[in-house]
């Protein structure tokens, strides 16, 4: 039982999860950023006279995404920060439930057909996989009740790194427009301390409109969405394992009250 602790019941499946969704998803986005900066497509939407990408004030940039980036870190952590990275980079190529899917089919037809969760796996030792661990502490007596305790920790455990990683999305969608409003102030400023200096002005506006500019982007366009996306994936994260719980509950259930009636007629057996 010791090698319950050490072992992770979640792997995250290779393949594509809503490919097409994804792609539309990411173009429609960079299509918005395009039309946003200002590039040249050939269909008349450049701007500026040079026809290049109008945000180029490395300034304002590093003030609204390293501010963002610094803010979050602290308040949160670096490993909580790259955890969230990646969590985000595999919510665009697999999904959080897709190895428990056939393992749901799999338990309604056991429920369907009368058999005994018992045959599902072999269960002789812990190899990480859900069914297999609870098919485990099934064989080594374990009444549903410590089972069902055993595995909601575990699933809580994993939820609430999840949880998190969307809060720091949050987080980062309410910072990166507050930074862009306090760069437009200091740019503000900067341009009322610049009136007898002309060539001032231009690089301090830059810096008052820029700032907002990508705030609003950085907030709206990125940490908006990507939080939306993790939340989403958290639901169905809960909610598949809760279904997969209940489904092993009335196996396990359904066995014991077997047993029961077993040990009942045994009695009335002897009995007579």
């Amino acid at each position: 039982m010791n090698g319950l602790k050490d072992k992770k019941y979640l792997s995250v499946s290779r393949k594509r999860f809503e490919p097409i969704t994804v792609f539309f998803s990411v173009a429609l986005l960079a299509a918005v950023l395009i039309s946003a900066v200002g590039v040249d497509t050939g269909l008349g939407i450049g701007l500026g006279s040079d026809n290049s990408i109008i945000f180029n004030d490395f300034r304002s940039f590093f003030f609204v995404v390293g501010g963002t980036i610094g803010v979050l870190l602290f308040q949160f952590d670096i490993e909580t920060f790259f955890h969230t990275m990646l969590l985000v980079v595999r919510s665009f190529i697999s999904s959080p439930v897709k190895h428990l899917n056939p393992i749901i089919t799999e338990l309604d037809e056991t429920i369907i057909k009368g058999s005994s969760i018992m045959e599902l796996r072999d269960g002789s030792e812990i190899n990480g996989e859900l069914l297999n661990d609870i098919i485990h502490m099934r064989k080594e007596k374990l009444f549903y009740e410590e089972i069902e305790d055993f595995v909601t920790n575990r699933i809580a455990s994993v939820f609430l790194l999840r949880k998190v990683a969307a809060s720091l999305l949050n987080k980062g969608s309410k910072i990166a427009p507050a930074l862009g409003l306090l760069g437009t102030v200091i740019g503000l400023i900067e341009v009322l301390q610049s009136l007898e200096d002309p060539t001032q002005i231009g690089p301090a506006m830059s810096l008052a409109l820029m700032t907002t500019a990508f705030g609003s982007i950085l907030g709206s366009l990125v940490f908006t969405p990507l939080a939306g996306r993790l939340e989403h994936h958290n639901n169905i994260y809960l909610e598949t394992h809760k279904l997969l719980m209940n489904r092993v509950s009335a196996l396990i259930r359904r066995e014991e009250r077997q047993l029961d009636s077993m040990a009942m007629n045994k009695k009335v057996d002897i009995s007579g």
